[in-house]
Formats: C-alpha cells, sequence, structure tokens
C-alpha cells in the first residue's frame, strides 16, 4: 500500500461566479480534507488547491469519496452534491447558523464588485467560512451517503483534479485517471 497526494482545483463554466465553495475529501476512514474557496468568477479555474490523500496498491480497499457544495451570487441558494445514494443530507443544512449566511451575503455582495483592495480581504474571509460552515452542516456524518464516489489512482499522484461545476450545475470531476459526473439539489436559504 502507497500513501499519495493529488491537489483539487475548482472550475467554474457558469455565466455567474461561485460563491463560498466547499469541498469534502474523504478516503474512507483514513484520510478527510476539506477545502473552502470564496469566490470562483465565470471561466476560471481556481488558483489556490486542496491537496488530498489516498492510498493505492496491493491490498487497497479503500474508496475516494467527495461532497461539494456552493453558494448562487445573491446567497439565497446553497447548491449541495446529491449523487442519489439514499442520504437526505439536508437535514445537516437546518443546523447551519443564519447568522454566518448573513454575515457572508453581506461581505460577498462587496467581494463581487471589488474583488481587490482593503475590503476584498475580510469578504473572502467571510465568504470562506460561510463555505466551511456549509460543507461541515451539510455533509457531517461519518458515512459516505450524499458523497459521489471518484476514484483517485497512481496517475493522480501530484497532479490536480479538477471539480467542473457545469452551467446545468451538474458537477464533473476530471483527473488524469478518469473522469466521472453528478448531480445537484438546491434548498433557498
Amino acid at each position: 500500500m502507497t500513501k499519495r497526494t493529488a491537489y483539487v482545483a475548482i472550475r467554474n463554466e457558469k455565466s455567474e461566479p461561485l460563491i463560498a465553495v466547499g469541498v469534502k475529501h474523504k478516503y474512507s476512514d483514513n484520510y478527510t480534507n476539506d477545502g473552502e474557496w470564496a469566490i470562483v468568477q465565470p471561466g476560471e479555474v481556481s488558483e489556490e488547491r486542496l491537496e488530498v490523500e489516498y492510498n493505492t496498491g496491493f491490498m487497497t480497499t479503500g474508496v475516494d469519496w467527495w461532497a461539494i457544495s456552493w453558494y448562487s451570487p445573491d446567497m439565497k441558494t446553497v447548491y449541495y452534491s446529491d449523487p442519489n445514494n439514499f442520504r437526505d443530507i439536508i437535514d445537516g443544512f437546518e443546523n447551519l447558523a443564519p447568522d454566518v449566511i448573513s454575515a457572508a451575503a453581506g461581505a460577498v455582495a462587496g467581494l463581487i464588485a471589488s474583488p481587490s483592495g482593503p475590503g476584498a480581504v475580510g469578504a473572502a474571509v467571510a465568504a470562506a467560512a460561510a463555505a466551511k460552515a456549509t460543507t461541515s452542516a451539510l455533509f457531517n456524518s461519518e458515512g459516505t451517503e450524499g458523497f459521489k464516489r471518484h476514484m483517485l489512482t497512481a496517475d493522480d499522484e501530484g497532479s490536480t483534479t479538477e471539480i467542473v461545476i457545469r452551467k446545468d450545475n451538474t458537477i464533473e470531476f476530471r483527473s488524469p485517471s478518469g473522469n466521472s459526473e453528478t448531480v445537484t439539489s438546491t434548498r433557498n436559504v
């Protein structure tokens, strides 16, 4: 068995910004990795990369599981991966503190209008906090219900897997070793 690392970036194929993007990666019970991106503009790939850990090789039985969430630019709708694996993950959303979303929504408006400058740092921090709170609330179980399976292999070590948010809100994983897709659901905030 060989422990490996790879990287994850977010690609936005939508015509509007992705706000407070959160990614949770689980490699069975061995590793858990979380990433947050304040904003990913239309047509862009995030510069920041999330490092993820996984195993490959003889006698390896682990599986890579992924959960993704993001907000609409007005912070009134949350989108989340929902591969129909029989868990109502939105139950966790009920526990998300409304004040986290409200604080981020005000800051995000400034971030969209002015992605650089003195106010942008505070807005980015608020949006990243919303991403972290959202992925924690939505995907807080130790199980994998609500997570998408997308396996990494030795071919992915040291490379970047892109999580692509498409115009129709479907999600595609693009890795050197192969691609996979999943659907999303929404919830009004």
